[in-house]
């Protein structure tokens, strides 16, 4: 009876055992993290950017008689203003477009000659442009591009003869260019912040007019370039794109 019994237990507890073994597990599902959603530059922006600007102003006036007076002078401001766009990514490259207006506070002041008859003032009331964007998103949500066009910008100059008392002021809208590179990281899917360098080139602008003094004409000749370093907050719409669920079992 003794053998029997403990046979009996035996088999019992090797029978628990096997259908414990069976039952469900009682431990909790891990936590499901979300990966994060895929970045794309790819959309509409819009944004605004503030900065600074310096430049080669150049005046002169060829005069009758063999009169001809010059000067270089330093064209600085600030420069303020927005952009809209459209980027589109493939891989990591990014090409886009891009139109902008800024206002400026560029301008000087100068005598023409040493004897303080010829006065000139030069300002620069706003640049814009239409640009094309090429990018290379080199790491993580950072954009390294460059990006050129054609640009726009109002210029005013004026000439005083303080001699006859005649004085002149001509505004003009001249057509350049405009070339440049920056840097872009996005914040977060919609918004982001640059940092850019461009160098813009009017030309040279030419405006006659009759000095009633000498009985002659005349014309004074502005040729301008602008640097300008910038940054700026841009929004982009959009939202992200979902990362696919795969199941695991």
């Amino acid at each position: 009876m003794r053998k029997i019994l403990f046979s009996t237990v035996a088999l019992a507890a090797l029978a628990g055992q096997a259908f414990a073994a069976d039952l469900p597990s009682r431990k909790e599902a891990p936590v499901y993290v979300a990966p994060p959603p895929i970045f794309s530059w790819t959309g509409f922006y819009v944004g605004a950017d503030i900065g600074g600007s310096w430049g080669n102003n150049n005046v002169r006036i060829p005069a009758a008689f063999g009169a001809d007076f010059s000067h270089n002078a330093n064209n600085s401001g600030v420069i303020g203003g927005g952009f809209i766009g459209y980027n589109y990514q493939v891989n990591n490259f990014v090409i886009g477009l891009q139109g902008e207006f800024d206002g400026t506070s560029n301008g000087n002041s100068r005598w023409l000659d040493p004897f303080g008859r010829f006065q000139t003032h030069f300002g620069q009331d706003w640049i814009a442009s239409i640009d094309g964007r090429l990018g290379w998103a080199a790491w993580d949500r950072t954009l390294l591009y460059v990006i050129g066009g054609v640009a726009w910008d109002q210029q005013t100059a004026s000439v005083t003869d303080n001699l006859s008392g005649f004085s002149l002021s001509r505004s003009v809208t001249r057509t350049g260019y405009d070339i440049g590179g920056g840097l872009e990281y996005a914040f977060n899917y919609n918004w982001t912040g640059r940092i850019e360098y461009r160098y813009y080139n009017f030309g040279t602008a030419n405006n006659a007019y009759l000095d009633p003094l000498l009985l002659a004409g005349a014309y004074y000749r502005t040729t301008l370039t602008d640097n300008v370093v910038r940054a700026g907050l841009t929004y982009k719409f959009g939202a992200p794109e979902a990362v696919p669920v795969v199941a695991k079992y």
